[in-house]
């Protein structure tokens, strides 16, 4: 399922930055959504709605996931991932 989650999440994050004219750099799980990535926080809602329509599954319907901890691709893998799993 890991897998799914990140081919859906790098996906989409290449669809987002498109969309808002943003040249992606490479990228890896420590790389800054909004710092290294060019993100605004009108961005990461758009990427947050798309992968959270893909997958399925809303991690911010947990009290203990909080948008603010979302600053790598990274934290976003592991957020849905362990929603996914959850659900399991």
């Amino acid at each position: 399922m890991q897998h799914d989650v990140r081919q859906v999440i790098e996906k989409t994050l290449r669809l987002v930055a498109e969309e808002n004219l943003l040249i992606l750099p490479a990228y890896g799980d420590d790389t800054e959504l909004v710092d290294e990535m060019g993100f605004t926080s009108v961005s990461i809602a758009m990427l947050l709605f798309r992968v959270e329509m893909e997958l399925g599954v809303d991690p911010f319907l947990d009290e203990n996931v909080r948008i603010t901890d979302i600053r790598t691709v990274g934290d976003l893998c592991r957020v849905y991932s362990d929603c996914l799993a959850a659900q399991a």
